[in-house]
């Protein structure tokens, strides 16, 4: 699989890919499942990534606080989706390239996909989705 083919974690629904729409891409994309519990993750911490939007278990600030993040940039996300296809991956070892799956490529691709959008409001959108929810 190339970068540019988005695999289905990447879409929004509890199961991965259901609100995949071939007319309509971007919707919901990057808003999958397990990215935004891998994002919730790597934001506020593993004791939140699981937990319902309005639960709070940390005892110390969250990741986000410590390191200055104030808001999720394309660059997050694009982490984000990669840390995802890792995570479910074949690999125990980070290696660039898993299989036919370049992550260098599609952490570029991500970015450019939503800083190139064709769509702005798209981009607007989606990082609105992003700074509410982590």
């Amino acid at each position: 699989m190339r970068a540019l083919v988005w695999p289905a974690m990447v879409y929004s629904g509890k199961i991965a890919g259901e609100n995949f729409n071939p007319q309509q891409v971007q919707n919901g994309l990057f808003e999958g499942y397990l990215l935004e519990r891998v994002m919730r993750h790597l934001f506020t911490g593993p004791s939140s990534a699981l937990c319902a939007d309005s639960e709070s278990v940390g005892t110390r600030p969250c990741n986000a606080c410590l390191h200055n993040m104030m808001e999720v940039e394309a660059e997050n996300i694009a982490y984000g989706v990669i840390q995802s296809h890792f995570a479910i991956g074949s690999r125990d070892k980070w290696k660039e390239e898993d299989r036919n799956y370049n992550y260098q490529s599609a952490y570029y691709w991500v970015i450019s996909t939503i800083r190139d959008a064709p769509d702005p409001n798209w981009a607007k959108a989606l990082h609105e989705h992003w700074n509410l929810y982590v």
